[in-house]
């Protein structure tokens, strides 16, 4: 059997700075650190210098974040101290590939749920549940995790606060993806989306798009996940958040390069790259940097690959920086075992290997095993890529990846083959197929799935036109019965003009009458204006004020040119006095002289 190469890509960076806001880079935060008067200001503050320079200087990171805690602890204010807590659990979740920051993160979550729940805080215990949940979903506990975010579910439901209920439904999708249910995820996911589309709200509806993106690409469908991703472009260009814009760029860029769009997946991760040097960030391009790196990597362009990363020596640089050396040598290990360089490739996997196996999370731990037998494999060295194949193996049964125990099993399967060893390799060979076929169930229970999504894409397209069909209905029949009264308002007024009536009565039923006329031409208008504006204040505004121009005198116009007609003696004269009158002037002229 063929031996499967196990190809790893170069491990992003993860720069923590997660730019779901509009925030200002570190002089400018420290300036308003400053300024900042009350305790709420200056813990907001603290938590952003924390979480940018997580990674670019840790202790740094740890300085700002200790100052947060101690501004919530002396202020004795719950809020502000469960706050504390969350934010430094987020600095170190977002600093993935560590397991000693993921242990803190855990830590810190669960001190923030306590906080929460002994000072009833309902929408801080919920949003404290959702942190505690991503600690036991990165640590391969779904089923804890899973009970954390429904209880995160039921608290936030029970709520009004909106941003809690997005944050809870996304993060209940994330751990039902985590556990391969991702008709339950697609539910949750759509929940949170249509939460945000009613709220309106950027933020809500930033991670709503968010979700959904990553969803579809799970299901390998790119041309939805774009849809998402674009969505969100459009709504960060509109919400001139140009920090937030710099990952969605990397994420389209992402998107193009898993659809093997290669031209248009560079030219967004350029993008990405312009944008970073306008918004003047350069520790960003980075990630960029390793996304190009990826890109080369997964097309077969290793050595475009290395010398992309060796002429961008600033990315090695913040690695060293951030503590997470063992990434870097690993990183090199892989594309010197592309590149047949198997000399320098062992060099760095050997000095990547302790930090591997003391710091590093156990998903980091499995890509490097893999690459590690892939270099052993590539060696010559059959029994050391199968010892560090049985090592990935037991990390995927300890993280519960059908995907890493296929790639483990296949590759051990196709070594003791090579070794002459048969008995193994029919073991192996066997499990590999158990798990391949696991995978192909899944696969087409995805199909399925997508068919399922598909449908109830649809049936909620048919609900929301059903519902448009029945608003225009309501809004038609509102239309007719104004216009009912509009004509019933005229006959009135008409027939005040024939009747004897006096002229103030005229003029009071002529008032209304032309002010519910023009009234409601400007109601019909109105939406036409929307529609052709964009409702864009401004022009809505300097529309209605040439309309209004225009009506105004017409209507005064009408208005004086109609009541004086009808309140005229001419009238009266003209057509008898009164409508009673003439009748009974008729009934005179019909009777014969004799009975007069």
């Amino acid at each position: 059997m063929r031996m499967k190469r196990a190809f790893l890509l170069f491990c992003t960076l993860g720069v923590s700075y997660l730019l779901t806001a509009q925030t200002p880079l570190p002089d400018s935060l420290k300036t308003q650190l400053e300024k900042a008067v009350t305790d709420a200001n200056r813990s907001q503050i603290l938590g952003d210098l924390s979480l940018y320079y997580m990674g670019i200087d840790n202790s740094l990171a740890d300085k700002y974040g200790n100052q947060m805690l101690e501004v919530g602890e002396l202020s004795r204010n719950r809020e502000l101290m469960i706050r504390a807590y969350l934010s430094n659990a987020r600095r170190f979740y977002e600093f993935f590939g560590s397991q000693e920051a993921l242990s803190k993160a855990v830590v810190f979550s669960n001190k923030a749920l306590e906080l929460a729940r002994s000072s009833n805080l309902d929408d801080l215990t919920a949003l404290a549940h959702t942190f505690v949940a991503r600690g036991y979903r990165t640590s391969g506990e779904t089923d804890k995790a899973l009970s954390a975010n429904n209880i995160a579910v039921s608290i936030a439901s029970a709520g009004k606060n909106d941003s809690v209920k997005v944050i809870a439904y996304i993060s209940l999708g994330n751990t039902y993806q985590a556990r391969n249910e991702k008709l339950l995820a697609f539910r949750h996911y759509l929940t949170a989306l249509d939460i945000a589309e009613v709220d309106k709200r950027y933020a809500l509806l930033n991670n709503a798009y968010s979700s959904m993106s990553d969803f579809y690409t799970s299901l390998g469908n790119y041309e939805k996940a774009k849809d998402f991703a674009f969505k969100k472009e459009r709504l960060e260009r509109a919400n001139n958040k140009l920090y937030d814009l710099l990952n969605t760029y990397n994420s389209i860029g992402q998107l193009y390069g898993l659809d093997k769009q290669l031209s248009l997946s560079e030219s967004f991760f350029e993008k990405s790259i312009a944008l970073a040097d306008t918004v003047k960030f350069d520790v960003f391009k980075l990630n960029t940097y390793i996304y190009l790196v990826n890109l080369y990597l997964s097309n077969g362009q290793f050595e475009k690959a290395l010398a992309f990363f060796k002429d961008h020596k600033e990315v090695g640089d913040f690695i060293m920086k951030a503590g997470m050396d063992f990434i870097l040598y690993q990183g090199y290990g892989s594309m010197y075992t592309y590149v047949n360089k198997l000399d320098s490739a062992g060099y760095y996997f050997r000095l990547a290997e302790p930090g591997f196996e003391t710091r590093a999370s156990k998903v980091s731990r499995y890509l490097f095993y893999g690459a590690y037998a892939y270099y052993f494999r590539k060696k010559g060295e059959i029994d050391n890529a199968i010892l560090y194949w049985q090592k990935a193996k037991q990390l995927g049964e300890d993280v519960g990846s059908l995907v890493y125990l296929e790639g483990a099993t296949g590759n051990l399967d196709s070594l003791y083959q090579m070794k002459g060893d048969y008995k193994n390799a029919y073991l192996y060979s066997s499990l590999n197929y158990k798990f391949k076929d696991s995978l192909q169930k899944l696969s087409k229970e995805k199909d399925l799935l997508s068919l399922e999504i598909d449908n109830e894409n649809r049936r909620k397209e048919r609900e929301a036109k059903q519902q448009e069909v029945e608003l225009e209905r309501r809004h038609n029949i509102q239309y007719m019965g104004m216009v009912v009264a509009i004509a019933a308002i005229f006959i009135l007024l008409v027939m005040a003009g024939i009747f004897r009536v006096s002229t103030n009565t005229i003029k009071v039923l002529g008032f209304f009458a032309f002010i519910f006329l023009f009234e409601f031409i400007i109601l019909l208008a109105d939406n036409q204006i929307h529609h052709w504006t964009h409702g864009e204040p401004w022009k809505v505004m300097l529309i209605k004020i040439i309309l209004i121009a225009l009506l105004l005198p017409l209507h005064h116009w009408l208005e004086e040119k109609v009541i004086h007609y009808l309140t005229s003696q001419k009238l009266l004269q003209g057509r008898g006095k009164n409508l009673v009158d003439r009748l009974r002037g008729r009934k005179k002229v019909d009777l014969p002289a004799e009975n007069i």
